[in-house]
């Protein structure tokens, strides 16, 4: 089979920029394996192996498809698919992904929380922002970018669009 990887056993390997939001508790990062064309499989199993060792058992994912999704279920994953596809479905899913991901947070014993994204980009960032809005750990939008930039994600104008029309300001 074309582009099979041999039966191996995964070597946990970090990935590239894995940003803890609430450290031990919830991660944001790019799809394990890399995204698009630089995708590998082998590395996608080594960073899951990663991600298992800190305790990740449940994965959110804001890919615009579903690539991956039935091998973290094989792995026994829960997995939660919130598609953030074009800025206009981003706009009416991303309050959705916010919100899976706090009733995961609330669940007594549920374990690490990764969400991730296809790429490190701004849509990423626009979780990361939404999340920390979400959740109480930014003050407002301008610290929450910060805090999305300081996990080495890029914001600009599509972050900045898709969370403030997604994201209500915390009173």
């Amino acid at each position: 089979m074309t582009g099979a990887v041999p039966d191996r056993t995964p070597a946990p390997v970090a990935p590239a920029r894995p940003a803890w939001i609430i450290p031990g508790r919830l991660a944001v990062a790019e799809r394990p394996g890399r995204g698009g064309r630089s995708h590998r499989r082998a590395l996608r199993e080594d960073e899951c192996a990663w991600w298992a060792e800190r305790g990740v058992r449940t994965v959110v994912s804001g890919m615009r498809s579903r690539h991956g999704l039935a091998g973290y279920a094989a792995m026994g994953w829960e997995v939660h698919w919130h598609p953030l596809g074009e800025p206009r479905q981003a706009v009416g899913e991303l309050p959705r992904l916010v919100a899976t991901v706090r009733e995961l947070l609330e669940r007594p014993v549920a374990g690490p929380v990764l969400v991730h994204c296809d790429r490190p980009g701004e849509v990423l960032a626009a979780v990361d922002a939404a999340l920390r809005l979400t959740l109480g750990l930014a003050r407002d939008r301008h610290a929450a970018f910060q805090a999305a930039r300081a996990d080495g994600l890029p914001v600009g104008s599509l972050t900045a669009s898709l969370v403030g029309q997604s994201v209500p300001v915390p009173a």
